[in-house]
């Protein structure tokens, strides 16, 4: 989510706190809303879908989140399923406050970097993804204060292994999965002093991958862009420069002293103070107030132009008043291109094309998988398509301002964004963008003390639904004061609410899918520190962390894996294998992550006892030979089986 929208939005909401009297709890009943298991959905894609059509020999496949938004584009979509049923497992390493992550490998290894934390400072943390428990931590140092979030490749020299790449101000690092380092080499740049009044310049976001030269990009907040050589980290090209100015932070609106007054010392206690001496709270209050940065999000490439697309600040003079700050946002293209006459082979940034936008975005900008539209968020609450060349197709208001990045499917033209309340679903119709659903945000309906409920997460698609955060709590001035927090699985086709589970704590980063169908959230509370502060009685302590929520019921993980493989292999036999052959391939790449997911969760179905040997053994027999007749040619010997396997559900 955009961490500076949210914490805008809410703090304005407690500007008129002392008008409310707000300890004293009201007498409803605690009588939580009971959440069946799901019937299957019955959505299904429809015509061609968009296609990267490139290689996955160094991009892996998005079957979980090897990046902060799940790969290259940042559509925030995995190709399996998220578990129809699940609940709260663990939280693990609750010392640390992380924004972002965590990512994955392709073995089940869970990664995050800390922003803040008590005790041992640390850049990276490996968990075993199931158990929460420690595998390896890299250590802080003079020349890497902290880190961005893990960026993970495949490796093509080693098929079948991959790389954790991380990159702080001064230092960026290759690793491999056990921890070791593969290459550790200076960016080019040396830590300033610290300023707390300007906390944003010294950061760097994460990488990320440019097929044409093999190279890692990456970004400060300051503007600065990098290429490293993905091999050897050799910087390939001179440090370049994003423009504009730092971004104005608020709308001059102050936070009550009171109100930071109460919440720094929750903050302090479960998280200590930042390497400035700041309360966490306070830290992002300076953020918001004068420590804009010129870059506040991450960036995407498209893998096929090798275009750079990174949301930013106009130049200062732009906005009318040259006082060092930017009132409006713009949005970027570059691409590192070769250096004429070069002996050497090297690469130069070179700006491509830009758009401003009055409002401002400090969105990611999202992808489509083909790389021909571009999506972004603007902070007066429009959604915008644009073309590659950054022309403008489409706007469409939603209401509000939107808080995170756009979530872009593959199929169906479907988009999805998010507000400070809702989750809504919108069609890219080509040259108009049309909404056409808001989510049913429902999961504590019963619960005392709730008088609002609302989006807390950016939207992740997964083939049988989306995955969101609800925060329930007590409406104040139109905002939400959350007191309980959890996760969601909507209907795609409808916006209904499939399944929910409460959950631990906040966070400010992603609704992260594993390749298992597990939930993990990074937990950083600051919304949350906010309602525990004005209400104490009312809700737990704040706690950092990571959390997963486990996958109960596998036989229904297995069904929805199933159905989704079998509605994919019906759509992609009707596509033409003239002219489609790229979404058709695509498409039996998908199958095979779902079907390796039922035939994953089949075996633990028994084990817990919700399917028995003979069914298991039947359905794996399908899947087997769906796995076999996985060709263009064949699609219709995988459709009946399928069919039959997705039909064998609807006798348990």
């Amino acid at each position: 989510m955009n961490t500076r929208k949210v914490l805008s939005l809410l703090l304005v909401a407690v500007v008129g706190f002392g008008v409310f009297k707000i300890f004293v709890d009201d007498t409803r009943p605690h009588n939580p809303k009971v959440f069946a298991p799901p019937e299957k959905t019955q959505w299904q894609p429809v015509g061609a879908r968009a296609t990267a059509n490139h290689s996955y020999d160094v991009i892996p496949e998005p079957d979980t989140f090897n990046a902060i938004h799940v790969g290259v584009a940042n559509s925030d979509s995995v190709w399996g399923v998220a578990a129809p049923m699940f609940e709260l497992d663990w939280v693990a390493e609750p010392s640390y406050f992380i924004g972002n992550g965590p990512l994955f490998d392709n073995q089940g290894n869970l990664y995050f970097s800390p922003q803040f934390y008590h005790g041992e400072r640390v850049v990276l943390v490996s968990l075993d993804a199931q158990t929460g428990v420690r595998r390896w931590a890299i250590t802080a140092d003079d020349a890497m204060h902290s880190a961005s979030p893990a960026f993970i490749l495949n490796d093509p020299d080693n098929p079948g292994a991959q790389i954790i790449y991380i990159i702080g101000y001064a230092r960026a690092m290759a690793l491999r999965p056990d921890g070791s380092t593969i290459w550790s080499v200076p960016t080019g740049l040396s830590l300033p002093p610290l300023d707390p009044s300007r906390s944003a310049g010294s950061k760097v976001h994460s990488f990320n991958y440019h097929p044409a030269t093999d190279s890692l990009i990456a970004v400060s907040k300051a503007g600065e862009l990098f290429a490293f050589n993905r091999r050897t980290g050799e910087l390939v090209a001179p440090i370049g420069q994003v423009p504009g100015a730092p971004a104005v932070s608020g709308n001059g609106t102050k936070i009550p002293g009171f109100v930071v007054d109460r919440v720094d010392p929750l903050m302090d206690k479960a998280f200590g103070k930042n390497a400035a001496g700041l309360s966490l709270f306070s830290s992002a209050v300076s953020y918001i107030y004068g420590g804009g940065g010129l870059v506040t999000n991450f960036f995407s490439i498209d893998p096929k132009s090798g275009r750079i697309y990174i949301a930013a600040t106009a130049n200062d003079a732009e906005d009318g008043t040259e006082d060092g700050r930017s009132e409006i946002g713009a949005i970027y293209a570059f691409d590192l291109i070769s250096i004429p006459d070069d002996a050497d082979g090297g690469f130069e940034f070179q700006m491509l094309n830009r758009a401003t936008f009055q409002g401002g975005t400090g969105s990611t900008p999202a992808l489509s998988a083909d790389g021909q539209r571009l999506y972004v968020s603007d902070n007066l609450g429009n959604v915008i398509a644009l073309d590659s060349e950054l022309n403008e197709i489409w706007r469409a208001d939603v209401g509000e301002p939107l808080v995170g990045s756009i979530s872009v499917a593959a199929d169906n033209n479907e988009l999805y964004a998010v507000t400070r309340k809702d989750v809504i679903q919108l069609v890219d119709n080509g040259d108009s963008g049309a909404r056409t659903w808001a989510a049913e945000l429902t999961g504590f309906d019963g619960y005392a003390n709730v008088d609002e409920q609302t989006n807390s997460l950016t939207a992740t698609i997964t083939a049988n639904g989306v995955v969101i955060g609800i925060g329930g709590g007590k409406s104040l001035l139109g905002s939400n004061l959350m007191l309980h927090v959890g996760m969601g699985l909507l209907d795609r086709q409808t916006g209904k609410l499939r399944y929910f589970a409460e959950g631990r704590e906040d966070s400010l980063a992603m609704s992260i899918v594993a390749a298992d169908g597990s939930i993990y959230v990074a937990h950083s509370p600051l919304r949350r520190a906010v309602g525990k502060a004005i209400y104490p009685e009312l809700t737990q302590d704040i706690t950092g962390g990571i959390a997963r929520y486990k996958p109960i019921r596998l036989d229904l993980l297995a069904r929805d894996a199933i159905c989704a493989a079998q509605a994919r292999a019906a759509n992609a036999s009707t596509l033409s294998q003239t002219t489609e052959l790229a979404a058709i391939h695509t498409d039996i790449r998908q199958i095979k992550v779902l079907l390796k997911q039922a035939a994953n969760a089949l075996s633990k179905a028994v084990i817990d006892g919700d399917m028995t040997i003979d069914a298991a053994g039947v359905l794996k027999g399908l899947l087997l030979q769906s796995t076999a007749n996985l060709a263009p040619a064949n699609l219709d010997l995988v459709v009946t089986d399928m069919a039959g396997a997705c039909r064998m559900f609807d006798q348990f």
